[in-house]
């Protein structure tokens, strides 16, 4: 009776992990869910900091297979943001995102702004920050004033699906970031390589070259093992 009792309850275990897609139709396996988890989250809403820099990564997803690197997106955190910062801004508004922990970065649908929290449903995720010892005279509060309206001024452009660093009508996650933070970036050791992406050599960034020594790393979560960082930090550093 007992071996019935697991063999349903094994069942009905596996049946509850299963996704269905309507649209195409088809059936996902996923026992595993984000491995960033609640507690993890609240440490971030807790800490964070607006001009912080957020580098997350997935397991298993298909564009992880071809970009290079441990991680696959960046976003760039602004605080708290209210309509009227947008004054006579042509931008589309419905990119725009009004709240008390906002993130902007850039996706498929273009560049765009959304919740921390939702930002924040990951497998690993790291949060980088600038600091005095890199940049002694740094006034955090004045300098994020230039990096916000920069961000305000590419929100709503369409995703750059060539990777091409040399033209910012379109912006891909990383192009964003760097266009946002270049006054500074060269300090961090935050370089433009050429990298093999879909297969076609391009000068770019990709997220983990977001990950330096000179930043300090204010949030790493549970997922990112340390000989991961220190290996991604390693590569940066030559």
């Amino acid at each position: 009776m007992k071996i019935i009792t697991n063999i349903r309850n094994g069942f009905l275990k596996f049946f509850g992990d299963i996704k269905i897609f309507k649209f195409p139709f088809f059936l996902l396996y996923d026992p595993g869910s984000y491995k960033v988890k609640g507690n993890e989250v609240r440490t971030v809403i807790e800490s964070i900091q607006k001009g912080d820099i957020l580098v997350r990564g997935y397991t298993n997803y298909l564009d992880g297979f071809f970009i290079p690197g441990f991680f696959s997106h960046t976003g760039l955190y602004l605080g708290k943001t209210k309509k009227s910062d947008l004054g006579n801004s042509d931008v589309e508004v419905d990119k725009f995102h009004e709240g008390d922990q906002v993130v902007i970065h850039s996706m498929a649908e273009g560049v765009f702004m959304e919740d921390v929290i939702s930002f924040c449903r990951c497998d690993h995720l790291i949060i980088l920050r600038r600091n005095t010892n890199i940049e002694s005279n740094l006034d955090p509060e004045e300098s994020f004033k230039t990096v916000y309206e920069k961000s305000l001024e590419h929100l709503g452009k369409n995703y750059d699906f060539k990777f091409d660093f040399s033209d910012r009508g379109n912006l891909s996650c990383t192009e964003l970031v760097y266009v946002c933070n270049e006054d500074f970036l060269p300090k961090y050791q935050v370089k433009i390589k050429e990298r093999n992406v879909f297969f076609s050599k391009r000068k770019m960034l990709i997220p983990d070259d977001f990950v330096t020594k000179e930043f300090e790393i204010v949030f790493t979560s549970k997922s990112v093992k340390k000989v991961t960082l220190e290996k991604i930090l390693r590569i940066n550093d030559i």
